[in-house]
């Protein structure tokens, strides 16, 4: 009697699982968008920022800032290398703060932070948003952080040892997709 043995289906390329998340994204299917992040972080996609970023718009659609939140925090602290690349995920992360949760005292502390490291594809609404960001906090009533300080970088955990078919080289500080930009621009986060 002879076992029978699953079929070994490849996942797709990186480019298959960007394109599959981004078009559910723009018809705002984010829960699929956000299974199709899931599996091109699992694919080795993990360390390129698109498939963060699909989270994030992904976890704001839905109405949760605090997911996406957390979705920055894990990228921030085990799997983006790139110093640009985990400031323009902090910077984000102080916007939503700021604008989603209202917590400017907060995000600022974010804001503040990434102001040094973060690229090109950033930097156009940097002064604007950090100065908005401090004269909100200056009025500010909310005493308690809506969110924990974000996570440092730690460097990819051993265990993590994942396939990586959906590995995309690219360098530190790249500028995503357009269209996945575009996305977080009408989601409300100053990244354009």
């Amino acid at each position: 009697m002879s076992q029978l043995q699953p079929p070994t289906a490849t996942p797709p390329p990186g480019s298959e699982f960007r394109e599959q998340a981004l078009t559910c994204l723009q018809t705002g299917a984010w829960r699929r968008a956000h299974r199709w992040a899931k599996g091109w972080i699992g694919s080795g996609g993990g360390r390129h920022i698109d498939p963060w970023l699909v989270y994030v718009a992904s976890a704001l659609i839905s109405g949760k800032a605090r997911d996406a939140v957390h979705s920055i925090d894990l990228a921030i602290g085990c799997w983006l290398p790139g110093q640009q690349d985990r400031a323009a995920l902090l910077w984000l992360r102080g916007c939503i703060v700021h604008r989603q949760l209202n917590d400017p005292r907060t995000a600022l502390r974010d804001l503040l932070e990434a102001r040094t490291a973060l690229p090109a594809w950033v930097t156009n609404q940097r002064n604007a948003e950090i100065a908005a960001c401090e004269e909100a906090a200056r009025h500010s009533r909310k005493r308690v952080a809506s969110v924990k300080q974000a996570w440092s970088y730690s460097g990819q955990p051993e265990t993590f040892r994942l396939p990586d078919h959906a590995y995309e080289p690219r360098s530190d500080g790249e500028a995503p997709d357009r269209r996945l930009i575009n996305i977080l621009v009408e989601l409300g986060l100053p990244v354009a």
